[in-house]
């Protein structure tokens, strides 16, 4: 009996004052028990499937259960016999030792009964060790009924000789004492386990229970990466073998609630990694053995777990981006397209591999119904919320503007003309793509409302092709930006298109003083570049660069406006100064007029008092660092990018949002910047 269960009645005692013909199924589980007693192998092996076969899963055992639980447990009893680590799994199934919450009807009086076995815990240390593990499965059974079960599993674990016992004390030690005043002590005991129990299936069941656990107790990362690394090397990351007889209801409940198996480890890898802090060698040596092992679930789980790393710390990240690059010919689809996940969200690392993205995407063709589930394949398109989108290694290469793409994405422009982002990409390669112009006014001309369903989509359809007309060739645009109504956005490609849209001068002129910051600064850049109009250009930029009530976004746009008409505006070097050295300016503001500074007055001095600033604003660093290069001020610079490139953290980085791929390319040139300002040669 457990001794701390609240005293019950047990409702039978022994089966021979049970009538069977009175319960459901009684008299077929009568003649079970009997060939369990005393019946050859063969007729044992019958009745234990037939009894498994006969109980339901996940709902209440029927009466025949409860009833036949005091024989089952006298013929576990009977140490001669060599069925009793079996026979003590179905009673612990019967009593819904994978059911714990299940606490009423006839389960309940199962279990009361259990808990009132005087045998049960001495099974915990039987000579066999098949009862001792049926004995730590079932008496997760009782859980709900004592409160001494962790304590005892606890102590029976230092104590037991044999692993896959162990492994069972250990998830049943999970189930009853992580809850209520338990649930930090399990977790101190499972870093424990983790990090001193011989066997390695133990130590990663140890740190797969820890892991799913809220706040887990800190670990040895050493030992730790090393039960990981082993545990994918050996194939433990593997699901229960399938069940021989299908028609079991209770077994394939049983396998269904075992917490044996975890479907990949990749919290573990997570948990581990970050066990690590900011110590980025080992984590980068941890991934990279991952995707070394020949095992599909390591790759894949390094694969996955390597944006999070990558996006937070830098590091020589090189050797696992051209691993990457060649699992993209892995035969496994999730592999394939976790490379090219990878590939696609780091922005300027990528570019190693940006020749093996290109070899397998040159051998696809463009669909005209992509699939949403492209099996890992690397494709020109894929399937997104909105529809067709270019496919991951068309965004990547088009991001990183390789140019080996543009045939193809004028292609696209007909074949799939509706594709999310084509247009974007295209403008990003701007004079580049040239060659693609044909193509846009064609498909410009073309154009029609009554074609979109939606008139929305029309908008935003044409606005995507004149944005990359305007970008690839501003000439051939004009006569579509003519017909453009003054915004902000027809103003700043007006202000692309240059002097060939002086047909627009007279609304530009017009929008200089329509009382909206945002239009009156897009006017202001596009009167300059259109018109050659410095005055008019000026009095906007004054109006706004140092007015108190300008927000900061306005200001800095009014101030790059100054520094764009250079040696024109040297006469706000002044206010600009003063405005460098009043107290309370947003940093942003500060950090632009140095750099107007620079641009119209050659005044490097502005230059060389930010150090306050970059210290204070991560977020500006690379406009200092740009301006540092420019100016020359290696000298001042030294100590600020020296440092910089002594930290690994991203100047960046955030704890609570994903670090997209254009911003972990930032970081890489405020780097590459930083390495020329402290070379021997500045």
């Amino acid at each position: 009996m457990i001794y701390g269960m609240t005293e019950t009645h047990l409702p039978l005692s022994v089966t021979h004052s049970v009538y069977w013909p009175s319960l459901e199924r009684g008299s077929v589980v009568r003649k079970m028990l009997d060939d369990l007693a005393g019946g050859d192998e063969a007729a044992r092996t019958t009745a234990l499937r037939d009894l498994y076969r006969a109980a339901p899963a996940w709902e209440d055992v029927k009466p025949w259960a409860v009833a036949a639980l005091p024989e089952l447990l006298a013929m576990v009893a009977d140490t001669a016999r060599p069925d009793r680590g079996p026979l003590l799994r179905l009673v612990g199934d019967l009593a819904g030792a994978d059911r714990t919450w299940q606490m009423s009807g006839e389960t309940l009086r199962a279990k009361r009964l259990l808990a009132g076995y005087a045998g049960l815990t001495a099974w915990l240390t039987d000579d066999d060790p098949q009862v001792r593990e049926a004995a730590a499965y079932t008496i997760r059974a009782v859980n709900r009924l004592t409160s001494v079960l962790p304590g005892l599993l606890w102590e029976r674990y230092v104590e037991e000789p044999d692993p896959a016992v162990r492994v069972t004390l250990l998830h049943s030690s999970v189930i009853t004492g992580a809850v209520g005043s338990g649930y930090e002590l399990t977790k101190v005991w499972l870093a424990w386990v983790a990090d001193s129990d011989a066997d390695l299936r133990v130590r990663i069941t140890a740190l797969t229970e820890l892991v799913a656990l809220l706040d887990p107790s800190p670990f040895d990362a050493p030992i730790a990466r090393d039960t990981l690394l082993g545990a994918y090397r050996d194939g433990l990351n593997q699901e229960p073998a399938s069940l021989e007889d299908d028609g079991t209801p209770l077994l394939t409940g049983r396998r269904m609630a075992a917490r044996q198996w975890t479907p990949g480890y990749p919290k573990v890898v997570t948990a581990v990694r970050a066990a690590f802090g900011n110590d980025v060698a080992p984590q980068v040596d941890l991934l990279e053995q991952m995707v070394a092992l020949d095992r599909w679930d390591a790759r894949q789980d390094a694969l996955n777990e390597a944006p999070s790393l990558i996006q937070r710390l830098r590091g020589p990240y090189l050797p696992l981006t051209l691993r990457a690059a060649e699992l993209l010919q892995d035969q496994e689809p999730q592999v394939r397209a976790a490379a090219l996940r990878l590939l696609h969200g780091i922005g300027e690392i990528a570019r190693p591999a940006a020749d093996a993205v290109w070899s397998a995407l040159s051998r696809t063709k463009p669909a005209r119904r992509p699939h949403a589930d492209d099996n890992g394949q690397v494709g020109w398109l894929t399937w997104g919320v909105q529809g067709p989108e270019l496919g991951p290694a068309a965004q990547m290469l088009a991001e990183l503007r390789d140019e080996r793409v543009l045939p193809m994405l004028d292609r696209l422009l007909d074949e799939a003309p509706e594709a999310d982002d084509l247009h974007r990409h295209i403008a990003g390669y701007g004079p580049r793509a040239r060659a693609l112009s044909r193509t846009l006014r064609r498909r410009l001309r073309a154009l029609r409302p009554e074609s979109f369903t939606d008139p929305d989509h029309y908008e935003a359809h044409r606005a995507g092709l004149l944005d990359a007309l305007t970008a690839v060739a501003p000439n051939d645009a004009i006569d579509h930006l003519n017909q453009e109504p003054i915004d902000v956005v027809t103003l700043g490609l007006l202000a692309r298109a240059g002097r060939t849209a002086t047909g627009r001068i007279p609304g530009i002129r017009a929008a200089l003083t329509v009382g909206e910051p945002a239009v009156e600064l897009a006017a202001a850049h596009a009167i300059w570049l259109v018109a050659g109009d410095t005055d008019a250009a000026a009095e906007v930029f004054d109006r706004h660069f140092d007015e108190r009530a300008s927000t900061p976004q306005d200001a800095v746009a009014a101030i790059d406006g100054l520094g764009r008409l250079g040696i024109r505006a040297k006469s706000r070097a002044r206010r600009l100064t003063r405005l460098t050295r009043r107290r309370g300016v947003d940093p942003t503001v500060v950090v632009a007029a140095a750099d107007a500074l620079w641009r119209v007055a050659g005044d490097r001095e502005a230059a060389r008092s930010l150090g306050r600033v970059w210290e204070s604003t991560p977020a500006v660093r690379p406009r200092i660092a740009r301006l540092w290069a420019e100016t020359g001020d290696a000298r001042y610079a030294f100590r600020y990018a020296r440092a910089e490139l002594d930290t690994v953290l991203r100047h960046n980085a955030s704890k609570h949002h994903v670090l997209p791929a254009a911003q972990i390319s930032e970081d890489e040139r405020l780097l590459a910047l930083c390495r020329k300002l402290v070379a021997p040669s500045s």
